[in-house]
């Protein structure tokens, strides 16, 4: 006899054979498995698992009996708790895995459905246990007081399949040496997170609420929240990958999160790729001291990182060499786009961003506001340390404070920096010396290429901070059709400092530049030391130098080349648009000149 296509057999069923489609469908029902309804709170063990009858010694459904049954089952077993009702782990005994004790083991396919219930783990091990084949999806279900010891999963451990909806977590710990994962441990799994509350968890190791260990971790629409790991060695205060992992955090809020190390949000490692989407983190703090700790809301350890559509603001990394208040990117691939990092602060570098070697790239996002301190305080929006690479493209950089060098960005000697159509507004750099400043942008020995940009009210305001918008310190700065305009410093370069080095603008407009009274030379550029500046196809006007050179000014070792460029209107107290020092080169307009002009 044929048989129907499976597409039209359902209904053909429906319509010419009733009776036959509702039996058809109740033997359907029934392959998937028992639903079994929990009728007490007590913590009792199945009486004879494999029966198919969720039942201890005295008949009552129990939730570890349940447990024990539907594991006993080939097929998809149902389990629903009494409506907010509270169920306490009393049979003690960990380190077994038949759910007869301790926490709840899961080696079949089970969905629990919590109905607003609340599992006590009493602190004498973790709720749940999936096993490698195992699948547990919780609904509805809270968990609270679970505790492992030397072993990772405060509430949850799988090795197998976990999806948690609306299954909050809060006050689980995993202690002691490479304890992990304080709410959650993903061992290699996969692992769905949607709608759930972790708080106020912890581990020893890394993960203060949730540890994947390779896997995939996809976390949607979750608050983390006041989670910590720390002290061994302390990375992730609220979720930390090891290992290939591959993790997806979107729309989700974490907020409050410490870690005693590094990333006191979010750590990924050096093989694993991390997604973050839609995110806000904020008040997250990174408490290691050394050079390469930090990264208050984000730290990514040489693997790949993307964040995108999130609010980084207000968290810190804040002690000892602490870098990268807001973000950390460690010789990794970090990509953030239409992201916001926002008033975060650190100690040694990178309020905003630290980019320790790697590549970085800011896309069409905002660096606002943040902060860096004075040891040595470089880089108030965006630091690079070492040989990587940083591109920042169509990008907002306004209103950040270093305590030194580059309010805005600071690139290393062997670093590579690339900004284009960014805008560049209000930032601070503060440091005293002479060779400290660069409001907005400062390269230390390295190559720094700016072009499609707009550089304007930004100040070194150091007692001889120099570079109101830009501190080329010994390096190659190539820049191009940008705006420089307003911008003010203490000693010299009101616009731009050039200490040696090499220097090209061209199609650049200088104006409204103003250099202050320590000496007070150059009001839109000055040159010290034996360097070489080229200006090609500009307009220096309306710049103002306190002593000399209102427009621009070559040291007596400099050599100065100004073609093609409209330079004047500039003030000074002597006079000139132009001062060349006696023994530099000046050539202005085609015409060389010694002495001043």
């Amino acid at each position: 006899m044929p048989t129907l296509p499976a597409r039209i057999a359902p209904t053909l069923l429906k319509n010419c054979f009733p009776a036959l489609c509702v039996a058809t469908l109740a033997a359907t029902a029934a392959a998937q498995g028992p639903r079994f309804v929990v009728n007490t709170t007590l913590d009792t063990p199945d009486a004879n698992p494999g029966d198919g009858m969720s039942a201890d010694s005295q008949g009552r459904s129990s939730l570890r009996a349940a447990i024990q049954e539907a594991n006993a089952q080939t097929a998809q077993c149902t389990i629903e708790l009494q409506a907010a009702a509270r169920y306490a782990l009393t049979l003690v005994g960990a380190d077994e895995d038949a759910a007869a004790s301790g926490d709840l083991d899961v080696t079949g396919d089970v969905v629990l459905i919590g109905r607003g219930a609340r599992i006590d783990a009493g602190g004498g091990d973790r709720a749940f246990d999936v096993l490698a084949g195992g699948r547990l999806d919780v609904r509805d279900l809270d968990v609270t007081g679970g505790l492992v010891s030397d072993a990772s999963g405060g509430a949850y451990r799988s090795a197998g399949e976990l999806h948690m909806t609306r299954a909050d977590v809060d006050s689980c710990d995993a202690r002691g040496a490479g304890a992990s994962g304080g709410a959650v441990f993903n061992d290699g799994g996969i692992l769905r997170v949607d709608h759930c509350e972790f708080t106020n968890c912890s581990a020893t190791r890394a993960g203060g609420a949730v540890e994947a260990n390779g896997g995939d971790t996809l976390i949607t629409d979750s608050t983390l929240e006041a989670n910590h790991c720390g002290p061994m060695p302390g990375n992730g205060g609220a979720l930390h990958v090891t290992g290939a992992g591959l993790s997806v955090i979107r729309d989700c809020t974490i907020e409050a999160n410490i870690a005693d190390r590094e990333g006191g949000g979010l750590w990924n490692s050096s093989t694993g790729t991390m997604t973050v989407d839609s995110c806000d983190l904020f008040d997250n703090e990174a408490l290691g001291t050394a050079a390469d700790d930090g990264g208050g809301a984000l730290f990514n350890d040489g693997g790949g990182m993307f964040v995108t559509g999130c609010n980084v603001h207000d968290n810190f990394a804040v002690q000892g060499s602490g870098s990268g208040g807001g973000v950390f990117n460690n010789a990794g691939r970090l990509m953030l786009h239409l992201t916001r990092v926002e008033a975060n602060l650190s100690n040694r570098a990178g309020g905003g961003v630290e980019a320790n070697a790697g590549v970085t790239v800011l896309r069409d996002s905002w660096l606002v506001a943040n902060e860096t301190g004075t040891m040595p305080g470089n880089g108030g929006g965006l630091h690079l340390t070492g040989g990587g690479a940083v591109q920042v493209l169509g990008t907002g950089v306004y209103g950040n404070i270093a305590g030194a060098e580059g309010g805005g960005l600071w690139n290393s000697s062997t670093g590579l920096m690339w900004v284009d159509d960014c805008d560049f507004q209000l930032n601070v750099a503060s440091g005293d010396a002479a060779d400290q400043g660069g409001g907005a942008l400062f390269n230390d020995r390295g190559i720094f290429v700016l072009t499609r940009s707009v550089m304007a009210d930004n100040t070194a305001s150091g007692a001889a901070g120099s570079g109101g918008a830009i501190f080329n310190d010994n390096g190659l700065f190539a820049i191009d059709d940008v705006e420089i305009r307003d911008n003010s410093s203490s000693r010299a370069g009101g616009g731009i400092e050039a200490n040696v080095g090499m220097t090209f603008v061209s199609r650049a407009t200088m104006t409204g530049n103003v250099t202050g009274m320590s000496p007070g030379n150059g009001g839109a550029l000055h040159l010290t030391g034996a360097g070489l500046v080229q200006m090609t196809a500009s307009t220096v006007t309306g710049n103002d130098a306190s002593n000399e050179g209102g427009g621009l000014w070559n040291s007596s070792t400099g050599a100065m080349l100004v073609l093609g460029t409209q330079v004047e209107n500039n003030t000074s107290p002597t006079g000139p648009d132009a001062f060349n020092q006696p023994g530099g080169f000046l050539l202005l307009n085609g015409r060389f000149v010694s002495g001043g002009i």
